[in-house]
């Protein structure tokens, strides 16, 4: 894993949040509607589920979910984003002995994590954000791929390594088109300022 800009370190430790909440939120929810073990029953289940999920947002929540499921107290690390090399190097030996990579899958990551995105933008209608959140999310994924703690299997890390590439070329090609619709629209703008003088 490279080392961590402040930018880049801020949207691991978010997402990192983000879950945690998620899980707590998740633990109040089934606690009230299914008092007693089923409500750890039900979120190590969903833990497991989402430990299949080839983004990283998902394992983190996985990762949440479990130790929300075993009462830890909410302060207690869920992971240690920067756990050393040695132990990440294992993990990258054994995932780029897998060999070729299925390019459709990692296309199916792409679009999954472009279509969360547009429907959480569309409430908003900020679709400009749309290539910074595709950079989030490689940041991400190129964060936990080799990550020990993450309770992925080999395939899926493998998937969520081959997605970076393809989440950058994603993000670069929505600025790309967002650029060229952005200049006439700004001349437009522009230019109604200057008419109403």
């Amino acid at each position: 894993m490279p080392s961590l800009n402040r930018l880049d370190a801020r949207v691991v430790g978010a997402a990192v949040a983000e879950a945690v909440a998620g899980a707590q939120w998740d633990r109040v929810d089934l606690e009230t509607r299914r008092p007693g073990l089923a409500a750890d029953e039900l979120m190590l289940a969903k833990a497991a589920e989402l430990a299949m999920s080839p983004l990283a947002r998902d394992q983190l929540m996985s990762l949440a979910l479990e130790h929300a499921a075993q009462h830890f107290h909410p302060d207690y690390p869920v992971i240690d984003v920067d756990c050393e090399p040695d132990a990440r190097e294992p993990v990258a030996q054994r995932i780029f002995a897998l060999g070729p990579h299925k390019a459709s899958e990692t296309e199916a990551v792409v679009a999954l994590v472009e279509d969360r995105h547009s429907r959480r933008l569309c409430q908003d209608a900020r679709f400009d954000l749309l290539a910074d959140c595709l950079r989030q999310e490689a940041v991400l994924q190129e964060t936990f791929w080799d990550h020990p703690d993450i309770p992925a299997d080999d395939a899926v890390r493998l998937t969520m390594l081959c997605s970076v590439p393809r989440l950058r070329d994603r993000a670069e090609v929505l600025s790309s088109s967002a650029r060229v619709w952005r200049l006439p629209v700004f001349r437009w703008c522009s230019n109604l300022k200057g008419g109403v003088r």
